[in-house]
């Protein structure tokens, strides 16, 4: 896969001509089949397709209005369908973000809690050779989502939003794999999952904040500042027992570093449960303002930590950082399109906080791992690696990253692609 991405990259380069970006006017979209591959939920086969309005051109490279629909099926077992609308002009001074995203994984990952100190033997990881899949439970997920935006003065801008949650978790189904042997029934068996949240649950959110944004293009960007701070609450809907409420926090910045070409960027983000417990099914939760896409899951593979696995650590809070250098070599015209070709060498940087119905976990010999602990620290992972994208018209990007835990907790190098940068 990484080998057709770089041949597909470079033939286009061969063929054409650099050219000078021109601006859009109405509307383009791209059709797109949406086949990419992660090491977590395999070969993804779908279609999506982007449409963005951009009026007379005077805004490009932003844009007006943007939709964007997608669906995918992989081989690993799961599937999706993501439908997300923003626009900077249906309300006139109002940012407004609406999505909606239905996802059902027969093979999500469950590695416990708080990190490190679970266990994780490789050899229950999906062996076919003993019929085990002790690190998998089926997870479905309906998300409905809504935020405004408005002007406070300057680029600082008040927001608030709501999300409508569902999740549904039961043990795997799998063939060829025995079920009723997992770590997420062992969890049920002992207590660490509660009876009244083993099956998931429906959730209303609130949030309230503030942005600053000084960006020059908004889904690239060459230079400038984002910055999002907001409380958020959520209420338990289905038995009004597990409230809770976070402080979220997110920076990203863009440092040119010589001329258009090289730039160094980097994104800090913050999530603490400040008040009330959360359950355990949303622990992989990533809060979001606005969510580009159809799950924000973590702390682990494409949506936070690069190079790890998908939800490798469960924790009600994370800090992290991706930091990289993005180095266009390439740009070119062809088709009538604007392309770029850029390669993104990276070192992210994670924590996680290892509070999680911990004293129980402790005391169950066969869930407790602080062997691992001796010579790391039990909260701090590091992961490094590369990325190639494939811009077209600056909002359309076709991206592949690949990385690996420094440390060699989790030894595998993780592959994934998709249609954004991580942020």
């Amino acid at each position: 896969m990484r080998r057709a991405f770089l041949i597909l990259t470079l033939s286009l380069a061969a063929f054409s001509a650099l050219a000078q970006e021109e601006p859009k006017t109405g509307w383009v979209f791209t059709p797109m089949p949406n086949v990419s591959y992660n090491t977590d939920i395999g070969l993804n086969l779908g279609a999506y397709c982007d449409f963005f309005y951009y009026g007379d051109g005077t805004v490009y490279p932003n844009f007006q209005h943007h939709i964007s629909v997608a669906g995918a099926w992989a081989t690993k077992g799961s599937w999706y369908l993501h439908g997300m609308f923003e626009s900077s002009a249906l309300i006139p001074g109002i940012r407004f973000n609406a999505s909606a995203t239905w996802r059902d994984a027969t093979m999500n990952n469950f590695y416990g809690f708080n990190g490190h100190y679970s266990p994780y033997n490789p050899d229950k990881d999906l062996n076919e050779v003993t019929r085990t899949a002790f690190y998998t439970n089926r997870r479905r997920f309906f998300r409905t989502a809504t935020t405004f935006e408005g002007l406070i003065g300057g680029a600082w801008k008040w927001a608030a939003g709501g999300v409508y949650r569902y999740v549904n978790v039961s043990d795997f189904n799998l063939k060829n794999y025995d079920s009723g042997n997992s770590l997420y029934l062992k969890y049920i068996q002992y207590g660490l999952i509660h009876a009244d949240e083993a099956n998931g649950g429906h959730s209303l959110e609130l949030k309230a904040g503030v942005t600053c944004d000084t960006r020059d293009i908004e889904l690239a960007p060459r230079k400038g500042t984002y910055f999002e701070a907001y409380l958020l609450g959520n209420g338990d809907l289905s038995r009004w027992k597990y409230n809770y409420a976070q402080l979220v926090l997110h920076l990203r910045r863009y440092i040119p570093v010589w001329k258009d070409r090289i730039l160094f960027a980097y994104h800090l983000g913050l999530q603490e449960t400040i008040a009330g417990e959360m359950p355990f099914y949303n622990l992989n939760e990533i809060a979001t303002l606005n969510y580009l896409y159809e799950e924000y899951a973590g702390l682990g593979s494409r949506y936070t930590i690069r190079g790890f696995r998908y939800t490798a650590f469960s924790a009600p809070g994370y800090i992290w950082g991706n930091f990289e250098f993005r180095i266009t070599p390439f740009r070119f015209k062809d088709w009538g399109q604007q392309f770029e070709i850029v390669f993104n060498p990276f070192i992210d940087i994670g924590a996680y906080r290892p509070s999680y119905r911990l004293e129980e976990q402790r005391a169950l010999d066969s869930q407790y791992d602080d062997i691992y602990l001796e010579s790391h620290s039990p909260n701090v992972i590091f992961s490094a690696g590369c990325g190639a994208k494939l811009h077209m018209n600056t909002n359309f990007i076709l991206s592949i990253d690949v990385g690996r835990e420094i440390a060699n907790f989790d030894e595998n190098w993780m592959v994934s692609m998709g249609t954004t940068y991580v942020f």
